[in-house]
Parts: C-alpha cells; sequence; structure tokens
C-alpha cells in the first residue's frame, strides 16, 4: 500500500502540471485527445521512474521537456507511418513479416519450424500483456478485427489521432519484443 504523503505528492503533482502539459502537448500535436495520453503516459513514467531520477534542472522543466520528447517522438513515428503508407500498398503482404504491421501468429510462413512459430506465437502474446488494456484493445480491433480507425475511435469515445498513437505504440512493443525476427 501506498503512503498517504507519496499519493498527495503525486495528486499535488498531477493536479499543478496537468492542463498545462495537455495544452503544450496538444499545440505541439494537433490533438487533444493524444496531448493527454501523451502525458498521462509521462506522469505514469514519472511516477515509476521516481526512485530513480535527480533534477539537473527544475521539476516543471523536466515534465516540459519530457512531453515535448514524447509529443515529437509521436510525429516522427506518424510521419513515417504515413511515408510507409503512401509509399507501399500496406493492405498486400507477400513477405514473412511486414515489421511496420508486425504480425498475427497466422501471417508467419509454412517455412518456419514449429519451434520457431512457437517462440514468436510467445513473443507476440507477451508483447500483448505489456500493453495497457486500452492499447491492447484498441490494436486488437485495428490488426485482429480489421477495423477502421474511424470505427475505433467511434466505438472507444477517442479521437482517431488518440487511436493511431495507441496503435503506434502497441507496434513499437512489438517491434522491440520481435526485432529478430522482422525481415
Amino acid at each position: 500500500m501506498q503512503k498517504p504523503e507519496l499519493s498527495n505528492a503525486f495528486s499535488t503533482l498531477f493536479n499543478r502540471y496537468y492542463a498545462g502539459l495537455c495544452a503544450y502537448a496538444g499545440s505541439l500535436t494537433g490533438d487533444s485527445g493524444m496531448a493527454e495520453d501523451l502525458v498521462q503516459d509521462v506522469f505514469v513514467n514519472v511516477w515509476m521512474k521516481r526512485a530513480e531520477l535527480t533534477f539537473d534542472e527544475s521539476l516543471r522543466s523536466y515534465l516540459y521537456r519530457a512531453v515535448h520528447n514524447a509529443s515529437l517522438q509521436v510525429l516522427r513515428r506518424q510521419k513515417l507511418n504515413d511515408r510507409y503508407d503512401a509509399h507501399f500498398n500496406v493492405k498486400h503482404f507477400n513477405v514473412k513479416m511486414v515489421e511496420a504491421e508486425c504480425i498475427p501468429i497466422e501471417w508467419v510462413s509454412t517455412d518456419t519450424d514449429v519451434v520457431e512459430t512457437n517462440e514468436i506465437h510467445s513473443l507476440y502474446q507477451k508483447a500483448l500483456e505489456q500493453l495497457s488494456a486500452q492499447t491492447r484493445e484498441i490494436f486488437s480491433c485495428s490488426r485482429e478485427k480489421d477495423m477502421k480507425y474511424s470505427e475505433i475511435a467511434a466505438l472507444t469515445g477517442l479521437s482517431v489521432k488518440s487511436v493511431e498513437y495507441h496503435v503506434s505504440k502497441a507496434l513499437d512493443v512489438l517491434r522491440m519484443v520481435l526485432k529478430d525476427y522482422l525481415e
């Protein structure tokens, strides 16, 4: 159980900076839903690493820099995904694995032996378990149920950009976990 002073410290920190950080992230990304997700992720990361963090600058500066970096990372990832989508018709797959999509296990080619297939499937499942419930559900809707981002946004009440952010976050985790199997 958390000590009351720790949860009070987090609440104070959150209440003090959340709105400003969301506005800042929104100005960078152009999407308030994505901005809120980014800021929440920054707070979670800061809280989880609170024992390890030391601040050479103010906490406020640290939080704004973290949100700035997270926003730029998402924008870079979106730009790369947009370029990939424009360059390739992502609906046609004829390779063992397409990095930008990662793989449901059914897409593994038949030349992969059973042990490797089981290992990939196990890693894929572990990667999905690392995702938050919301990100996992959005990814599942996108990749396994073949829903469009706009359909997922309507279903979840999020913006399309937020849905894109969650799918991108899931793909990052899958790429990292499955890096040894990507072509």
